[in-house]
């Protein structure tokens, strides 16, 4: 679109979604204004006689408030099919939400080059008036119905069905051979260029579909009711997707982990960073099988997280080799109490566990990024769920901190970077599978080891 109104074009018809992010929704509407063009976006059921019917049928006999729902089905979004129920909300209330509620399943989807979530419901509040639910995704379904304290209405075979509280449901015909909606709109386009009305589907009365469909993923991302117009100038789900994901994406990872007691932070931390990249992460069974170095060909980055007592020959030689070549070393959590007898491993570490004097209090955490952010972290704070909280390591070479804790025993240290070895860093939390499914785990750590790799 921006191209075509750069080149002279005067009539636009955009799919959807027709916009990245409410930014260059606001910065295309006012291009088009500023051109005099007219821009129109397929949403096209507005302009279709079975959905001008059930309006009126709607406003007419079922009385208010007003309940609308959109269900999509086949794996759909929000963004590439629901925004059509979302702007046939907006015509049946001649009017944009004041505010939108939703959940979703958000993973690393995409689709048409756009995050996009998993599946989805939306609850939009139209005041007064009434309001809608939107659910998308799951099962086959295509419907958009209306209830009103009256009765309910929906689309039928040629007809409006109407089932009232009072009286035999009713079936109200409407014109079955009425030109169909993207004729209208086409047509609605062209006597707009020859000065006739607004159209009915432009860009000043249905882009706020799309909108709704990005502070609908705000939000799912934030957990909060999201007012429109919207004020947030991105698209969350890219937030969401790519806080890490843009600087890990691609890369190979090897993961060396034991069962660590079958807590499942293992299986936790390959599916966290298989997410990040976007590949498969290798995961070598530290009980089964030592490292060597042909383990290590073409992996960008290893992971620990294991309490070996004692390093295999094998082992010894392709980390110091693969630390000695600066390739970015992660340690995770268990990976503090590996090796005890290793002096040089624990160097690396900066901090290890002591046996037999470190505890690990299971407390919930708000870690805090230190000042000045020396690490790259990226946000100031978040909350982790109770877990293992690492407590009296013993201190093995100096170290630089990038985000610590405070639990009632005191300030410990989250992750840090080995100093005199910038590409050996360490995140601390991830006992349990399920603490690797919050987001501030998966980006903290995500961005501690892409740190690593820049280093």
């Amino acid at each position: 679109a921006f191209e075509a109104l750069e080149k002279g074009v005067k009539g636009i018809a955009c799919e959807k979604p027709f916009t990245l992010d409410v930014r260059e929704q606001r910065d295309l509407e006012k291009r088009v204004s500023e051109a005099g063009a007219v821009l129109v976006i397929a949403h096209q059921r507005r302009l279709e006689a079975g959905f001008r019917k059930l309006k009126e049928v709607a406003l007419g006999k079922l009385g208010s408030p007003l309940k609308a729902e959109g269900l999509v089905g086949d794996d759909w979004d929000i963004l590439s099919w629901t925004t059509h129920w979302f702007d046939m909300a907006n015509f049946l209330f001649d009017s944009p939400p004041e505010y939108v509620l939703a959940g979703m399943d958000l993973d690393q989807k995409r689709r048409y080059r756009q995050a996009v979530e998993d599946s989805s419901i939306v609850y939009a509040s139209y005041g007064e008036a009434g309001s809608a639910v939107f659910v998308t995704g799951p099962g086959k379904e295509y419907r958009f119905s209306v209830q009103g304290s009256g009765g309910l209405a929906r689309i039928g075979d040629g007809v409006i069905e109407v089932a009232t509280f009072e009286g035999a449901p009713e079936k109200v015909p409407f014109d079955t051979a009425a030109p169909g909606g993207f004729v209208c709109l086409m047509k609605e386009m062209i006597e707009a260029l020859n000065g006739g009305a607004e159209p009915m589907c432009s860009i000043g009365r249905s882009a706020v579909a799309t909108e709704m469909a990005y502070a609908a993923q705000e939000s799912a991302r934030t957990g909060r009711k999201v007012a429109i117009p919207f004020d947030k100038f991105y698209a969350p789900l890219e937030v969401h997707q790519n806080s890490v994901k843009s600087s890990l994406d691609g890369k190979n990872l090897l993961l060396y982990a034991d069962k660590h007691f079958n807590s499942g932070g293992r299986e936790g931390i390959a599916e966290a960073f298989e997410k990040m990249t976007n590949r498969p992460v290798k995961v070598i069974d530290a009980d089964a099988s030592a490292l060597s170095s042909a383990d290590l060909e073409g992996v960008d980055a290893l992971l620990l997280y294991h309490t070996q007592k004692e390093p295999a020959a094998s082992t010894r030689e392709a980390l110091t080799s693969w630390v000695n070549a600066g390739k970015p070393l992660f340690l995770i959590h268990a990976a503090l109490g590996a090796w005890p007898e290793w002096e040089e491993y624990k160097s690396w570490c900066g901090k290890v566990w002591t046996w037999g004097e470190s505890v690990h209090p299971h407390e919930p955490a708000t870690i805090k990024v230190v000042a000045d952010d020396p690490m790259n972290i990226g946000f100031a704070e978040a909350w982790l769920p109770k877990d293992e909280v690492f407590v009296k390591l013993g201190d093995t070479a100096p170290i630089t901190v990038g985000i610590t804790t405070e639990i009632p025993l005191g300030t410990f240290e989250v992750a840090w970077r080995n100093t005199a070895r910038p590409n050996v860093g360490v995140w601390m939390p991830g006992h349990r599978k399920d603490s690797w499914s919050v987001p501030a785990m998966c980006a903290g750590a995500g961005r501690v080891l892409a740190g690593l790799m820049r280093s």
